[in-house]
């Protein structure tokens, strides 16, 4: 059955219905920081909020069930996305929201889907919605305040560094790779500040980890 999600209360009985509370309470912050981060940035503040409360509605899918999404959406997993599967729920969230919700807004599915890996030629809204991910207020990694502060100031800089903290934890995991999106993405925010770097090679801190 199409479950319309058309406001604000249908989209917090959504993630209610699909997440445990902790999560549940982690989508009502990062709702709330997108929609602040939206206003200091000239971005549609409801889309920011809708995008920010509805991001991880597949998180706790099987992975099976986030894969079947894709494909029923004609936007099957890649071979890069396979080899990261805590990705998957951004793009099956993405999938759910239009095939079983109505959620028709492209704007909203975009920052959706890219609020893990992000993208080169991010939109602002999506940039606000990954930021926003990251400082929400129940987050509490070592470097948080210094995101926070980076994200008052710029987004890209918010988001340059939060993807040098993930490239660094996924070093210290032993990743085979960086998602390409991301890469992309990070060197388009050197491109900006006319810095080039390959983020493969650095990043040891193991206390920058947003996790």
């Amino acid at each position: 059955m199409l479950l319309k999600v058309q406001s604000r209360a249908d989209a917090h009985a959504l993630v209610a219905a699909l997440l445990p509370p902790k999560r549940l309470r982690h989508s009502e912050c990062v709702a709330e920081a997108a929609e602040q981060l939206a206003q200091r940035n000239g971005v549609d503040s409801e889309k920011a909020w809708m995008a920010g409360m509805l991001h991880d509605c597949m998180k706790y899918a099987a992975p099976e069930a986030q894969q079947q999404l894709c494909v029923r959406y004609q936007k099957p997993l890649t071979a890069d996305d396979l080899c990261a599967p805590k990705i998957w729920h951004a793009f099956a969230a993405e999938a759910y929201l239009a095939l079983e919700c109505g959620v028709t807004d492209p704007d909203v599915l975009a920052a959706v889907r890219w609020h893990t890996t992000g993208r080169a030629g991010m939109s602002k809204l999506e940039k606000v919605v990954f930021v926003a991910d990251l400082i929400s207020a129940d987050r509490a990694y070592p470097d948080v305040e210094r995101v926070r502060i980076l994200a008052a100031q710029s987004l890209e800089a918010a988001a340059k560094y939060i993807l040098e903290c993930v490239f660094a934890k996924l070093e210290r995991e032993g990743a085979r790779q960086v998602h390409p999106a991301s890469l992309a993405w990070y060197e388009e925010l050197l491109n900006l500040e006319g810095e080039s770097h390959d983020p493969r090679n650095t990043f040891a801190d193991p206390r920058k980890n947003p996790g």
